[in-house]
């Protein structure tokens, strides 16, 4: 009958088998071909010695050896089905002394289940089911049903070719019937338990090559010339964490940024100097020593439109229209539309207007009125008599008097258009030295600027 041990492995195939299948899917290892050759040789021992009548017989493997050879199939997931045969030399030792040659042979049919620990180890369950057959020196050849089940490992020298080892027990239960009883003539019930440790080497034929060894077969390897060593992604190709082109195996600056232009080691290169790497730079000809901002532009910093290392005045207030220099552009002076009308002229030490004065100002009234909504200059001038401070008063009294006339006399104009300035004696058109210079220099010009405020 099948014993406790047995049951213990089938319990645990069960617990290994739900991750062991996803392991046993590992693209990243070799793929070799599906069949499996094998030929091992090894120690072989049972626990406890057969000794069927305790007495007359018993079974001495001590010492012993096996052999043997395998073929097996790999399914997908991991499961493997096989065949074997095992050779082994037993002696067995009757009553009365004397040695006599016992060879058994086992023959099984093998499921198996691998779990891959690493692209070149795995390890492996199997169990199965056959025939011991019994060939004494003396007596009667005998067979019986066995069973068998262990657990090995191999070790892979190359893609195909691996190093096995493997502990496998073989149990017969009932054994050697008809051999005892040939020879003693009793009937035995007992197991024979047969430990073997095996050595030896598997082939699997066929499958992929992987001619640069980077763990990618060649008919997936996008870069089949890789340096050995260098790790690779999955097609192949060595690895570029950095996106710069240049492989890590290579490259001198491992974590440039993503986009910029590096040399032939991955280097970034910085052709302006600026300090933004070329690629990542968006003004990639920044004059040498000119400040930038991140992405390398020169800076404005009062946002004129002339960069910093240009510009002459660089605190302009924002929204100031300046030059090709950052420099404000002056307001145009206002533009003079008209002329200066002829001097209205007053009295000795008086800002009452002459009655030529007064004829006068309607003409320059009526000519003033030509342009609307007029902006008007009066400027008021004395002579060198008396004091300058005094005179300087007496102008702009002056002034005031044409405003004020011009005013009262067209109803279109406005106070508000009226500009007064005071000179004084300080701008003379003739000659205070004489009676006539100094009646020319008692007066008061009008000037019309241009359009002035509102109607």
């Amino acid at each position: 009958m099948i014993t406790r041990s047995f049951w213990s492995l089938v319990v645990a195939l069960v617990i290994l088998l739900p991750p062991a299948m996803a392991a046993g899917q590992d693209s990243n290892g070799p793929l070799r071909g599906a069949w499996e050759i094998s030929a091992f040789a090894g120690g072989f021992d049972d626990d406890y010695e057969f000794d069927p009548d305790g007495s007359t017989l018993f079974i001495d493997p001590d010492n012993n050896v096996i052999f043997g050879g395998f073929l097996g199939y790999h399914l997908p997931y991991g499961f493997f089905l096989g065949a074997e045969g095992r050779y082994v030399p037993l002696d067995m030792r009757p009553t009365g002394g004397g040695v006599t040659d016992l060879d058994a042979y086992f023959v099984n049919g093998l499921l198996g289940f691998t779990i891959p620990l690493h692209k070149y180890v795995d390890i492996y369950a199997v169990g199965g089911i056959g025939q011991a057959f019994w060939q004494p020196e003396t007596g009667d050849s005998g067979t019986d049903l066995t069973y068998t089940y262990g657990a090995g490992t191999h070790l892979f020298l190359t893609p195909n070719i691996a190093l096995k080892g493997e502990i496998r027990m073989h149990q017969v239960d009932e054994a050697l019937i008809e051999t005892t009883q040939s020879i003693t003539g009793l009937t035995p019930d007992e197991t024979f338990w047969g430990w073997a440790y095996t050595v030896g080497l598997s082939w699997f034929p066929g499958g992929e090559k992987d001619s640069d060894r980077d763990g990618v077969y060649d008919a997936a390897d996008a870069c089949p010339d890789t340096p050995r060593g260098v790790a690779v992604d999955a097609r192949g190709c060595p690895l570029d964490s950095d996106g710069d082109g240049v492989a890590d195996y290579l490259d001198q600056c491992p974590n440039t940024p993503r986009g910029a232009t590096v040399d032939d080691v991955g280097c970034p290169m910085d052709s302006d100097g600026d300090g933004v790497f070329d690629g990542l730079d968006r003004c990639p000809n920044t004059p040498a020593g000119a400040p930038v901002d991140s992405q390398g532009c020169p800076l404005d910093s009062d946002g004129d439109g002339v960069y910093d290392y240009m510009d002459q005045c660089p605190n302009t207030p924002r929204g100031t229209e300046v030059d090709r220099n950052g420099c404000p552009i002056p307001e145009p002076e206002p533009e003079v539309r008209s002329f200066t009308f002829q001097d209205v002229y007053f009295e000795f030490d008086s800002s009452e207007i002459t009655a030529e004065g007064r004829e006068k100002l309607m003409a320059i009234g009526d000519s003033l009125l030509m342009v609307d909504n007029a902006s008007i200059e009066v400027h008021g001038h004395t002579d060198s008599t008396g004091p300058e401070e005094y005179n300087m008063g007496l102008s702009q009294r002056r002034a005031e008097s044409v405003q004020s006339f011009l005013v009262e006399n067209f109803s279109q104009f406005r106070a508000s258009q009226f500009t007064i300035r005071a000179f004084g004696e300080t701008q003379p058109v003739a000659d205070n030295a004489t009676r006539e210079g100094r009646a020319q220099n008692r007066r008061v010009e009008i000037k019309l600027i241009g359009p002035g405020g509102d109607q």
